[in-house]
Order: structure tokens, then C-alpha cells, then sequence
């Protein structure tokens, strides 16, 4: 594909969740928090205007009723893509989708940022389909969970203005990652691990033997004592093959980068790993250079 026209794709297309299906509240969902049009389209970048207007972090999420849904016991969640979402392994790290909802990292040390726990992933069994009919569950996936969005890369934890350079919402986090690996870290370590990815649940659909799927079904399970509330849902971008900066050109300055961290593939990145061995080798310093822009 040639960069002028992936680079045109990429910024055109919309990536999120277009419309919902069907929506039961169940019993127990947040008062107020029961519009499903709160998860179609983009995640909160900002939130709080007339109360705490305040940027979304990972220390802050969003929290008011026209960004949120929320699902009770016995209730679901069903959205639908107007583009089918496929299972791409050229997407980075192979994941296919992203769930965002409102769960936040403790702060140790408010205001500093320093990871202590996390608050309000609260759980939620996810489904995807091709046709709305056959269902199947997707394993191992909560909805409402770690990661936690952030929507600037510029901006400090609590800043009350929006930052001027948007994370990427169609970019995952590193799946290899987990809550003890970002413990007692304070928010530039964090910062860095997310890198430009906005957050948000990573999704492979390789588990479900599904080539795409265009719905997406949230349940919560009797007996369940937790309400999750959802943001959005967005479609993985593929990542140009040889582009690890993913600026649509390869370029000397992706062989710099991944000369520079050859070997075993850091926590976080860079997206230098195009064959998903997790490791930074031959293979992809010729992917690099046999896709030169």
C-alpha cells in the first residue's frame, strides 16, 4: 500500500464503535449513567466541564453521565461497527480492539502520581459476533479494566485544559504488561510504558476463530456485585510494516530505533517486532528496509 495512501486511510476512517444495538440496564447500574450513545464514538478526552474540568488521565478518569454507561446485573451492552473489525496479526502486538471504560490508578503521593492500586475496573464479560446472532465469548477479557485512558500525551496528571497532542485511541497498550509491572511507579515511568497509546482493554480475536466481527456484546453475570461502565470501543490501526514510529513513512530513523533496542523487545515497545516473536531481530531490521518509503 503506498504511504500517501495508508497515511490518508488512517486519518479518514473511523475507528470507533458506530451505533448501538441494544442496551438493559439490569439491576444495580449507576443512576444516571444509563445512556448507551455514551459509548458510541471517540473515548473522553476531558472531562468534568462545569464541575472539575480536568484532563483524562491515568490517575483521572472521566466520570460524568453523558460520557459513561453503565451496566448492572443481568444487563448488556451491545454495539455495532459500520466497517468489520478483522483479526489482524499486522496490527501492533496483534491486537484487534480496544474497550475503554472509567477505571483509574490509585495516587500514592497526590498529586504526584505514584501507582498504588486501581480503582473501579469493574469487570464485565465480553462477546463478539460477525452477524448479531452467534455469539462467542472472548476468554480471559474483562471490559472495564486495566488500562486506564489517557487522552494527552502532553499533559501533567490533574491539568484542568486540555494538553495540544491527543494519544492514540486505535494504538494498545504493550498486553505483555501488567499491574506489577507499573507498581509504585511514579506518571513519567508510567507515561512512558504507554507510550502514545490512549489506554484502554487490549483485545485479541484470535481466540475466537472469527476472521471479523462488526458486534460487540458487555454482560454482567447474576450474582455479580460490580458495575462496569463503558467509554468506547475502537478498531486496532494496522501498522505499516517497517514503520516502528508509525509516523506512515519508513525511514532511517526506524532502522535507528530498532538497531538501538535489538534483542529481546522492552516492556512498552517500540514497535519494532513485525513477525510477533517479541523479540527485536534480523527479521524485522529486513522488514524495515524492504518496505523503505
Amino acid at each position: 500500500m503506498p504511504t500517501t495512501f495508508f497515511i490518508v486511510f488512517a486519518l479518514l476512517s473511523n475507528p470507533f464503535a458506530d451505533s448501538v444495538v441494544s442496551y438493559d440496564a439490569g439491576v444495580g447500574a449507576a443512576d444516571g449513567y444509563t445512556d448507551p450513545a455514551a459509548a458510541i464514538g471517540e473515548p473522553t478526552r476531558f472531562t468534568g466541564e462545569g464541575v472539575w474540568p480536568s484532563v483524562v488521565s491515568q490517575f483521572n478518569p472521566p466520570f460524568m453521565t453523558n460520557e459513561l454507561v453503565s451496566i448492572g446485573v443481568g444487563g448488556e451492552l451491545v454495539l455495532s461497527f459500520d466497517e468489520p473489525v478483522l483479526d489482524d496479526p499486522a496490527n501492533p502486538y496483534g491486537i484487534d480492539l480496544i474497550i475503554f471504560g472509567n477505571t483509574g490508578f490509585i495516587d500514592g503521593a497526590w498529586p504526584s502520581g505514584v501507582v498504588d492500586g486501581i480503582f473501579s475496573n469493574d469487570g464485565g464479560q465480553l462477546e463478539v459476533s460477525a452477524d448479531g446472532v452467534t455469539w462467542i465469548l472472548v476468554a480471559g477479557v474483562e471490559a472495564d479494566n486495566t488500562w486506564p485512558t489517557c487522552g494527552f500525551i502532553d499533559s501533567e496528571i490533574y491539568d484542568d485544559a486540555p494538553g495540544s497532542d491527543p494519544t492514540n485511541f486505535a494504538l494498545p497498550i504493550d498486553p505483555r504488561l501488567n499491574i506489577d509491572d507499573v507498581s509504585g511507579f511514579g506518571f513519567e515511568t508510567l507515561h512512558n510504558y504507554y507510550n502514545t497509546s490512549g489506554g484502554g482493554v487490549p483485545v485479541d480475536l484470535v481466540s475466537t476463530g472469527l476472521a471479523s466481527i462488526s458486534f460487540v456484546r458487555i454482560t454482567v453475570s447474576e450474582g455479580s456485585e460490580l458495575s462496569p461502565e463503558i467509554d468506547g470501543i475502537s478498531d486496532v490501526a494496522p501498522q505499516l510494516p517497517g514503520d516502528v514510529d508509525m509516523n506512515g513513512v519508513v525511514d532511517v530513523s526506524d532502522l535507528l530505533i530498532a538497531v538501538a533496542n535489538f534483542g529481546p523487545m522492552p516492556l512498552g515497545g517500540p514497535l519494532a517486532d513485525f513477525n510477533g516473536d517479541f523479540v527485536i531481530d534480523v527479521s524485522d531490521l529486513l522488514t524495515i528496509i524492504g518496505n523503505w518509503s
